[in-house]
């Protein structure tokens, strides 16, 4: 993403998580750095782009990686440090590591945020070629497809549409093999992912946005939606 001011994303750097929202968040990271390790295993060189509070970081450390945050925002650069995890501060694209130096990288709900197709295949093409043989691109998308008009109101920095078509032809592109993709809302995947994305047809229901203003409740049916809110998490490798 270009360069932009200090205050760029500060809404998500301010958020509080509660009790519940950090051990879900923990239980996500679990989830997936368990389908990172079906096709990697530590000691290896990770990059995480765009890691947020550092949960994963902290895992990935804990499981032996050689792990660097590449974060832009100072707000989680301070966090991150706090934490004692390795950070380059970097906009993205480009990416800011040598080429060919990663075993790992790790971008979770970052592509959707690129200005538009050129941008994306950048973001893309800098992961190829940070990447050493045989590494993996890790990552994690909004399903366009269900969330439809939630996709652009959960945040206004959304861009690059995101569902498993647009994103397996880029990364064919831009010369990736996908070697799995995994469907899911929170850590429920298969049959229960299904059920809680037929329980998220409820709250978007014509008339509920009219509702939830009347009742001032629409702060709830916004996080009743973001819990329900649908990912696609690719595994992607470079050519040996």
């Amino acid at each position: 993403m270009a360069q932009q001011p200090d205050t760029f994303y500060k809404s998500f750097s301010e958020k509080k998580l509660t009790t519940y929202g950090t051990g879900r968040r923990g239980k996500i990271e679990r989830h997936r750095l368990a389908l990172l390790h079906r096709f990697a295993t530590p000691p290896g060189d990770f990059f995480e782009i765009g890691p947020g509070r550092g949960t994963l970081g902290e895992l990935a450390v804990g499981a032996g990686w050689r792990y660097t945050a590449v974060e832009a925002s100072p707000i989680l650069i301070e966090v991150l440090k706090g934490k004692g995890l390795p950070i380059i501060e970097a906009w993205t694209p480009p990416m800011p590591m040598a080429d060919a130096t990663a075993d790992i990288v790790y971008a979770d709900q970052v592509l959707e945020h690129m200005s538009g197709i050129d941008a994306a295949r950048q973001f893309a093409a800098e992961a190829l070629r940070s990447l050493r043989p045989g590494g993996l691109f890790f990552v994690v998308v909004p399903d366009y497809l269900k969330e439809r008009t939630f996709f652009w109101d959960v945040d206004y920095t959304h861009n690059f549409v995101t569902t498993e078509r647009r994103v397996k032809q880029l990364f064919n592109d831009t010369g990736f093999a996908t070697l799995h993709v995994e469907r899911g809302i929170g850590v429920a995947t298969g049959v229960a992912r299904d059920a809680l994305a037929a329980a998220a047809l409820l709250v978007n229901l014509p008339g509920v946005d009219a509702l939830s203003r009347h009742t001032g409740t629409e702060e709830f049916v916004f996080k009743v939606r973001k819990n329900l809110f649908e990912t696609l998490t690719f595994v992607a490798q470079k050519p040996r």
